[in-house]
């Protein structure tokens, strides 16, 4: 169970502060279930309810500090999502974003990134759903690093490119 301040992933809003637990007030909500209430952490308007006992696994416990580093080191061994079948490919990327977890996010990074270069050095223009995903899944990746390294959303790609691979 989280606590009222702890930094949870959303499968759909990415990192969120837990600012309530109990019973919610609301019309539509469950009387006799307790809520998350929760505060996006990159979006000042919005709050999410999600049910403490959410069997979805719609939010997750934030990767540490340890693993951030291990993870960023690891990002050169993550396979990419190669599909020739481009609906099949936004598909992958609906899946692996669905899975809440930061090696799926790079997967779609990686995939996007390096098939956006191969069009773009082939004359072509990029694809809108790679481009879609791609900011997507950097959104939710950079969020959850930023946490979790303790520093600003924005410094995090500048810093990944720096310690990739070290």
């Amino acid at each position: 169970m989280f606590e009222i301040g702890d930094y949870v992933a959303h499968y759909k809003e990415g990192v969120c502060e837990v600012t309530a637990v109990g019973k919610l007030d609301i019309s539509c909500s469950d009387k006799k279930k307790k809520y998350y209430t929760l505060k996006p952490l990159y979006d000042a308007g919005g709050t999410l309810y999600t049910p403490v006992d959410n069997e979805k696994n719609q939010i997750r416990k934030i990767i540490t500090e340890e693993d951030a580093h291990a993870l960023i080191g690891d990002m050169p061994n993550v396979d990419t999502l190669w599909v020739p079948d481009e609906k099949r490919r936004e598909a992958l990327y609906k899946e692996a974003l669905l899975k809440n977890e930061c090696r799926e996010w790079i997967a779609i990074i990686k995939t996007s990134y390096l098939r956006k270069m191969k069009r773009l050095a082939s004359g072509k223009k990029a694809i809108n759903v790679d481009d879609k995903y791609l900011n997507i899944a950097e959104f939710f990746l950079y969020g959850e690093l930023a946490v979790a390294l303790g520093m600003p959303k924005e410094k995090v790609k500048s810093y990944i490119v720096e310690h990739i691979g070290s």
